[in-house]
Order: structure tokens, then C-alpha cells, then sequence
């Protein structure tokens, strides 16, 4: 049975902002973003938001929760990615490989038809929420797998239906542009100038030792059962060139280093790794404050 993470990413939406306001800024950077929730949040609350990483599927959902102000899915499109379309050829095929090891036969089945559904969309927004309403399926499929008998047998195109028409409540304009892009830290940070540039960076070796959640969906978005999200990392800063604790500290610092432009620079870590990243920051900023008010989601400001 495959291991679970309690969580992907602990980020505190509410208490970034609570940060951001503290400092007077109104306008963020994120190169790291992950599943850009606290984006969207940030956003609701008229930040200017910007967020890149390396991994795609995270981008595409990008597009729909942070760039896309309008867009929404209508009951008839939501019903042309959760069923399989008469008239259209499928890959029924496709994951055939996560059969009996991961998924039923059904789930299999389902996970290829929504791949092609989805790739048929009319826009980006579009694609967005149906990638993060979906990626929640796949979510309650592993955990269900956990437990069997404390989570409800739901027909799969029925869960699609409600996990794709709850996206629905994250979309909202700002008046503000807002911005997500494909590609690695130092080409987020170039690329755009905010009050705060806010880093979680990814752990030693973080391809190794993704969440399953994580890598499996970027396998999904590929179409590929076998992908390897290494691929994503593979020629990025934090890739292998950065796997030892001295090649690490070097990708973190040329990170720093990238970041004079940003007034404000937030890091988040854990309690037991303030050390690590303090000493990293106060070479790069006069000013450093810690704030840590749980020992796994702990803050390191610098500030000029």
C-alpha cells in the first residue's frame, strides 16, 4: 500500500497575509508555489500574487485558480469531463499500469477518460479547476484505500462531479494582474518584482521523496503512468546538482543572492531548521526576524 503524508504542504493562507500586512506589502512572489491555494487566498484578499515551479500540473492549476478571475465550469462541462463521451475515441488503456497496484479497474478506466476530457477543454481557467477538482479524487481514492470502511463508496463520476463544482468558489478577479509560470526559481524571481518574495524551498532531495499525491498526478497530466517527476527536477537548481547539505546551502544562497530586488523576503521552514536557513538569510539581509508559532511552520524575515 502506498505511504501518505498527513499533508503535501503545511502553508498558512491566513497567516501569510497576517505577515504581509505586518511589513506593508501588497504584492508577492512565490518561485516554490506547489497547489497554489494560499495564492488564490492572497489574491481574494487584493494582493498582486506571482507564482512559478517546475512541476506542471501546479502551473496548470495556477491558471485556474490564480490568473483566471472569471472563468467557471457550467453544469454541461463539468458533465463532459466526469462521463465518457459518445462519439469519442478513449485511452482506456492509459493506467492501466496503476491497476490492482494502486487503483481498481473502474478508477483505471476513469483516470484516462478524464485525462482526454480534460485535455479538450476551451480554456486554461477551465483546465485549472478541472485538474485541482480531480487531483481531489485521486486523493480520496488513496485514502479510501487507507480506510476502507470509514470513507463512503462514491461512483467515481460522481465525486468527480462534486470535488470539480466546489473549484468554483475559488474564482475571483482582484482587478489586479496576476501571474504563474512553468518554469525554475531564479527564472520566477527575474521575471517579476514585488514587495515580498515568499520561499518554501523544497527539501534535500525532494524529487526522492515527493508526497504520492504529487508525483502520481504529474504522471497523470503526462498521460504517462511511469513518469518520473525527477524529469521536472532534473536540470532545475534544486535538482541532484543540489542533493548533498553543501550543495543545497549553495542552491539556497544563489536564491538569496537573485533576491535584492524584494524588499521583503519570507522564508518558511520547521523550528528545528531555523539555524540552517537563519544563518543563510542574515548573509544576504541586515535584518532577520523569526516567527514560529507551531514548530513545523516557522518564518524567517529579512528585511534591508
Amino acid at each position: 500500500m502506498i505511504e501518505l503524508n498527513e499533508r503535501t504542504r503545511r502553508i498558512s493562507s491566513s497567516r501569510l497575509h497576517e505577515i504581509l500586512m505586518r511589513y506593508d506589502a501588497h504584492s508577492l512572489v512565490d518561485p516554490f508555489m506547489g497547489v497554489p491555494t494560499h495564492l488564490n487566498y492572497l489574491k481574494r484578499q487584493g494582493l498582486a500574487v506571482h507564482g512559478g515551479d517546475v512541476v506542471e500540473w501546479f502551473v496548470r492549476v495556477g491558471e485556474g485558480l490564480v490568473v483566471n478571475d472569471f472563468t467557471i465550469l457550467r453544469d454541461s462541462e463539468v458533465a463532459e469531463i466526469v462521463e465518457m463521451l459518445p462519439g469519442r475515441i478513449y485511452s482506456t488503456d492509459m493506467f492501466k499500469a496503476w491497476e490492482g497496484v494502486f487503483f481498481s479497474e473502474e478508477q483505471c478506466i476513469y483516470l484516462g477518460v478524464w485525462h482526454d476530457n480534460v485535455r479538450n477543454l476551451r480554456s486554461d481557467g477551465q483546465t485549472g479547476l478541472a485538474i485541482l477538482g480531480l487531483w481531489n479524487v485521486l486523493c480520496y481514492w488513496l485514502q479510501k484505500a487507507h480506510y476502507p470502511d470509514d470513507m463512503q463508496d462514491v461512483p467515481p463520476s460522481e465525486l468527480a462531479w462534486n470535488y470539480i463544482r466546489q473549484m468554483e468558489k475559488w474564482v475571483t478577479p482582484n482587478l489586479l494582474r496576476n501571474t504563474v509560470r512553468l518554469a525554475d526559481v531564479l527564472a520566477t524571481i527575474g521575471a517579476q518584482t514585488a514587495d515580498a518574495l515568499f520561499l518554501a524551498p523544497p527539501a534535500r532531495n525532494a524529487f526522492r521523496t515527493a508526497d504520492a499525491r504529487i508525483w502520481m498526478w504529474e504522471a497523470w497530466w503526462q498521460g504517462n503512468p511511469y513518469f518520473n517527476i525527477e524529469h521536472d527536477y532534473r536540470e532545475s537548481l534544486f535538482g541532484t546538482r543540489s542533493g548533498d547539505e553543501q550543495g543545497y546551502a549553495r542552491a539556497i544562497a544563489s536564491v538569496l543572492s537573485s533576491a535584492q530586488a524584494f524588499p521583503i523576503i519570507i522564508m518558511q521552514t520547521t523550528e528545528a531548521k531555523i539555524p540552517e536557513f537563519e544563518a543563510l538569510l542574515r548573509n544576504a539581509r541586515s535584518n532577520v526576524e523569526i516567527f514560529t508559532p507551531h514548530p513545523s511552520e516557522a518564518y524567517l524575515i529579512g528585511t534591508k
